[in-house]
């Protein structure tokens, strides 16, 4: 390697493991082409350094515990790749980590770096940008987000009872609790809240050493429901490109995959961190952006229909493409004809569509909540099923 005039600058990051100095110190030798621009201590230290200085490659040793799926793809946007000394139980190289032995040599380590071919920065909504689903399949089944306004119009209400009609239809059907603000799903149909969203975060994040399935329970008609956060101050355990990895993983396991949403869709807080910030509407943001269709909830009546018109306006602006797969659903609308009639012809001209479905007032909803139990069990013949079932059309084109 003495007649290399290119050398490669790699920053290393070991956690104090017995390869580092030894390794730093031979990659002082000209002939290997290769210089240490920075030895970091920890993960924050490490992607600042290098998302600034843009070396070739990192070098980790492989039991660093935030060595992740997050981690590497946000290296590979910047066109940055990760290597990794020693052994893990974990299968990095799933999640795009050039993987060498603890014996490696210096001469192989620098070879492996020299064989790289120009990286090229990822796409983050692209598979290669997430990593492999669950089992490295391409997606397959439709994502319905079910979504609203401030206050609430009934998101969860009809995101439950969408799923299980979906999953009552025949089709293979799973629920997330995807609410970073207020999970309700699983209390609403009496689960337990672990297994979870940030379990199969973590899992997403490490490459999948567990299968996806180990994170879902199931519910009323055989749907698989994966429980939300249980608790809201746990939402930065779930980063974006997890999250992504898990609605990956779903989508190759579920004919339909219904996700009950927050409503804030703002990125204002991005402005409080560093150039990788935790975001807490990106739950919401990215299952938008994925969604096949987007069910919009919007209460029937002046307050709820405003906040719609408002929220509406805010994702046309905010993420054009996704308003364009919107349909809206009033829910608790008025008996009196002329007040419906007004509240439709609100909708047509503020989101540019008739409401594809008018939910009527039911006092047997109440009963949900009080029980655990669905109304397609408390009040199977009721007219507010009936008017949600004429809105599923949507979810089978």
């Amino acid at each position: 390697m003495t007649d290399m005039t290119d050398v490669i600058e790699v920053v290393v990051c070991a956690g104090g493991a017995a390869w580092e100095l030894p390794l730093v110190r031979a990659f002082q030798r000209r002939e290997l082409g290769v210089r240490v621009a920075r030895r970091c201590v920890d993960h924050g230290e490490l992607l600042g350094t290098a998302l600034r200085d843009r070396p070739t490659a990192v070098v980790l040793d492989a039991s660093l515990p935030w060595l992740d799926r997050d981690l590497v793809t946000t290296l590979r946007r910047a066109g940055i790749e990760a290597f990794a000394i020693g052994n893990s139980a974990r299968l990095l190289d799933r999640l795009g980590v050039h993987c060498l032995a603890l014996d490696a040599t210096p001469e192989l380590i620098a070879a492996a770096l020299y064989s790289l071919e120009s990286p090229v920065p990822c796409d983050p909504r692209s598979a290669a940008g997430v990593g492999e689903a669950a089992d490295g399949t391409a997606d397959a089944g439709r994502i319905v987000a079910v979504w609203g306004g401030a206050g609430s119009p009934g998101r969860t209400t009809v995101a439950v009872h969408v799923a299980i009609e979906t999953a009552r239809a025949g089709a293979r059907t799973l629920l997330i609790d995807g609410d970073a603000w207020s999970a309700s799903v699983a209390q609403l149909l009496e689960l337990h809240e672990s297994p979870s969203l940030a379990q199969a975060a973590r899992l997403a994040a490490d490459g999948w050493p567990s299968p996806f399935d180990t994170t879902v329970q199931f519910g009323p008609n055989g749907l698989a429901v994966l429980a939300g956060l249980a608790r809201a101050e746990l939402w930065p355990e779930v980063r974006e490109i997890a999250w992504r990895g898990v609605l990956a993983a779903a989508t190759t396991q579920y004919d339909v995959v219904v996700v009950d949403l927050a409503a804030p869709i703002e990125e204002d807080e991005e402005l409080a961190y560093d150039r990788v910030p935790y975001r807490r509407n990106l739950l919401t943001r990215i299952a938008l952006e994925r969604a096949d269709d987007i069910l919009l909830v919007a209460a029937a009546d002046p307050v709820g229909l405003r906040r719609a018109v408002v929220a509406h306006r805010n994702l046309t602006e905010g993420l054009p493409d996704a308003s364009r797969k919107v349909r809206v659903v009033l829910n608790r609308a008025p008996r009196a004809g002329r007040r419906l009639q007004e509240c439709s012809r609100s909708v047509e001209e503020w989101m540019g569509d008739v409401p594809a479905a008018l939910l009527p007032e039911e006092a047997a909803l109440g009963r949900v909540g009080w029980e655990g139990r669905p109304l397609t069990e408390i009040a199977p013949r009721s007219r507010w099923l009936r008017e949600l079932r004429s809105s599923l059309a949507v979810v089978r084109s």
